[in-house]
């Protein structure tokens, strides 16, 4: 009796760890089903995000494609046709001198000479506008014409120090980096009240590190409102892999460094 007892409960015994080892397959089975669920629902988030972030940079190389083409034909315009008017009037100024009295002389050879200077700067401003004269002189002499033109025009002083090696950087991304520091240039001038704007690029093998720096009023920047210009500065730096940073404060000018990288 006592062994048909023992036999009994060794036969439950083998049902208790067949339903335990079933019940823990049956788990083990469902975590594992969970999990290749859960991984597939993350390959396919992350596929998703890459591709609304390969969307959204297709959508912000269109936009930079559109305006640059709308810079490029405000050149054109700016050099051929209201640089070819200036010429002309210039001539015909020269010619009228000849057959005026004496008196008008001295006026009229000062509005030619103001007319040269507005045709130099059209000539300038054309170039740093259109994307191929940029890409062409490359950005180191980009960034002295526009520094130059602002030193003619009396906008503000300049300085510019270039450091280490130049290294070729491929057209569209010297284009993006010159379009970046044309924009903190624009807000200078606008906003800053500044005298003096300084530039320093510093190359190095693994990267170029753009240093931008005014003297102007600032502003503070955990209250600034993100402007048009801000977002497109960084915007366009994501787009070449590039980082940039904005230190100001208020009376405290503002000062930018822009990484990008050359291998």
């Amino acid at each position: 009796m006592e062994q048909e007892e023992i036999l009994n409960q060794g036969g439950i015994l083998r049902v208790v760890l067949v339903f335990s080892l079933v019940l823990f397959v049956m788990l083990a089975m469902v975590i594992i089903l969970f999990m290749l669920f859960q991984r597939k629902k993350l390959k396919q988030t992350i596929e998703n995000h890459k591709r609304e972030e390969a969307f959204r940079k297709q959508q912000d190389l269109a936009r930079i494609e559109i305006h640059e083409n709308a810079l490029k034909n405000i050149a054109w315009e700016l050099h051929d046709n209201i640089g070819q008017l200036l010429s002309v009037s210039r001539m015909q100024l020269n010619i009228i001198q000849f057959q005026v009295e004496e008196a008008f002389k001295a006026k009229i050879t000062d509005t030619s000479e103001l007319i040269q200077v507005a045709l130099q700067e059209v000539r300038s401003l054309s170039k740093t506008l259109n994307p191929e004269v940029v890409e062409s002189i490359g950005l180191i002499d980009a960034i002295k014409t526009e520094l130059e033109r602002f030193e003619r025009l009396r906008f503000l002083k300049t300085t510019f120090e270039v450091h280490g090696e130049e290294v070729f950087i491929e057209g569209k991304h010297q284009l993006i980096i010159f379009r970046i520091i044309q924009e903190f240039f624009s807000n200078t001038i606008k906003h800053a009240k500044a005298e003096i704007i300084k530039v320093v690029l510093d190359y190095s093998p693994s990267e170029l590190i753009i240093h931008l720096a005014d003297d102007g009023r600032g502003f503070d920047n955990e209250k600034v409102i993100k402007n048009s210009g801000l977002i497109n500065m960084n915007s366009r730096a994501e787009m070449i892999n590039a980082t940039v940073n904005i230190e100001t404060a208020p009376e405290k000018g503002v000062s930018l460094q822009l990484k990008y990288p050359l291998s």
